[in-house]
């Protein structure tokens, strides 16, 4: 390791890591145990498919118990330290979907784009890149790179995966962003979900082919099924929110389908059903973090159920 490298190192806040023993310092884990998990990560995984929304299968790759404590101290140590690009609202410290959702709020014409296979596009060499770039030596580099990818890729499934793939982002990050910002047209990025919002349907319609250009450029690829236009007569939703002229929310659709699930915990036959009780928490505590407007609107219609059907599971509610 150069002196300019370790300079580099300290700058960012990381660890300096010339040699495996010191990496074995570091974690506290042994050097043979570090080796073997680097030489044969792809034997400490386990993997299995889980439905998507769209009925097709997912796979997730889960790591050991062993491989996993390691790429969470990366994460944590080392990762978490660097900085993604503006642009970027998911899997980061203070982003949220509400803060990808805000900047289009008010916007006449929106434009989602889904990038397909987002985390296994990503290969090694992207990865390698990454660590060489802020300043480890190439057996340091290779070593978390091989912790950190499964089968030439980045696993679903990794602590580190998400961090690693906004950060290989960054560059199909600036080039957007300085394309469509000369044009007035805002972009955010949550994890695979591009979304731009402008006053302009013309000059947001008029993007598409050359932001296809510039993914297709960084080696990324659109799944053209989920591309979506909406403008004045179609519902604008961003991450799953839709966009009013002044604020976003899970819209009426939804929310009428969580009053319906509230409701159920009332019925004699759903009494044993915790199942459905933990999901309508889980909706309440996302309401707190997206729509505080129809939270409150759900806590007064949980408050009359509850002195109307005392001794049912609808009093169990966590209020939040």
């Amino acid at each position: 390791m150069s002196k300019t490298d370790a300079i580099r190192l300290n700058m960012f806040g990381l660890p300096v890591i010339q040699t495996i023993e010191d990496l074995s310092e570091w974690t506290h884990i042994s050097k043979y145990t570090i080796f073997q998990l680097s030489k044969n990560s792809s034997k400490n995984y386990k993997s299995y498919t889980i439905p998507k929304k769209s009925g097709k299968l997912r796979t997730i790759n889960q790591p050991s118990k062993k491989l996993k404590g390691l790429q969470s101290w990366i994460l944590v140590n080392i990762l978490n330290k660097l900085k993604v690009s503006n642009s970027c609202k998911g899997f980061e410290k203070r982003s949220s979907i509400a803060k990808n959702a805000e900047p289009h709020i008010g916007a006449n014409t929106v434009l989602t784009i889904d990038l397909k296979d987002f985390f296994p596009t990503i290969k090694q060499k992207q990865v390698f890149n990454i660590f060489k770039a802020i300043g480890y030596n190439n057996v340091i580099a290779v070593i978390l790179t091989n912790i950190c990818t499964y089968e030439d890729a980045l696993p679903q499934g990794s602590p580190c995966s998400p961090k690693l793939a906004n950060l290989s982002a960054w560059q199909l990050d600036v080039r957007i962003q300085g394309f469509v910002g000369k044009r007035g047209i805002n972009y955010t990025r949550y994890a695979d979900d591009l979304s731009f919002s402008g006053l302009s349907p013309v000059k947001v319609v008029q993007i598409l082919p050359m932001i296809k250009k510039i993914v297709e450029d960084e080696k990324f690829k659109i799944n053209p099924s989920k591309t979506r236009i909406a403008g004045s007569s179609r519902a604008k939703i961003v991450t799953g929110l839709v966009l009013s002229s002044e604020t976003f929310g899970i819209g009426k659709h939804k929310y009428k389908n969580v009053r319906a699930k509230i409701h159920h915990l009332t019925l004699a036959k759903e009494q044993t059903n915790i199942k459905l009780l933990y999901q309508v928490n889980g909706w309440l505590a996302y309401l707190k973090s997206v729509d505080p407007k129809r939270l409150n609107k759900a806590v007064k219609y949980i408050k009359e159920l509850a002195d109307k059907y005392p001794t049912t599971l609808v009093t169990k509610i966590a209020f939040h």
